[in-house]
């Protein structure tokens, strides 16, 4: 009777099961983080894109109309009949500008929407808790209004898009920039 030494192994050791886990562990520490990461950047970034890009069409419509058009904060901007959002934004209550826009022609130029205005796009729900992020103007106010010229009503303006609370890299954060022209950039730091 000849006994074979050499068989199949049909299984992993014990060893080999606590190798792969310690690998594992260790490749999940290091990799949750950065893509974790990778989402909060990922998500502020097209926040920041969504209200350059309903900034620019403001502009654009403006200019093309040859109207005063404005964009304003609005909480309800999915309903049938939407309104501009009275309470200032507070990133410690509302994710301010992350709750919505209105986009609209003003056409009595008062610088509040009615129903006399025309809608011309509305964005609803970006940002749903306060400590998701938020969306802050500086100087705060709730609407941005430009003239027949492309330019804005007051002087310099920019909106914070912070990252959520969770999150303690501010170089997360970004900045949409509006000078007195009308004119609005992107960039990574608080607007001079």
């Amino acid at each position: 009777m000849k006994y074979s030494y050499l068989k199949q192994q049909k299984a992993m050791t014990l060893i080999e099961l606590l190798v792969v886990i310690v690998l594992l562990a260790i490749i999940s520490s290091i990799g949750i983080p950065v893509f974790r990461s990778l989402i909060i950047t990922t998500k502020i970034s097209s926040f920041t894109s969504q209200l350059h890009a309903a900034l620019l069409f403001a502009r654009t419509e403006a200019i093309k109309r040859g109207r005063s058009v404005s964009i304003c904060r609005s909480s309800n901007a999915d309903v049938t009949s939407p309104t501009c959002a009275k309470p200032l934004s507070n990133p410690l209550v509302n994710t301010g500008w992350g709750e919505g826009w209105l986009i609209y022609v003003d056409m009595d130029n008062d610088k509040v929407y009615s129903p006399s205005d025309i809608l011309i796009r509305a964005q609803g729900l970006l940002i749903s808790k306060f400590d998701a992020g938020s969306i802050i103007p500086v100087p705060n106010r709730n609407s941005v209004s430009f003239n027949a010229t492309g330019q804005t009503f007051g002087a310099f303006m920019r909106f914070a898009i912070n990252r959520p609370d969770v999150d303690m890299d501010t170089s997360h954060d970004r900045f949409i920039c509006i000078a007195s022209g009308g004119r609005a950039r992107i960039d990574t730091s608080a607007c001079k």
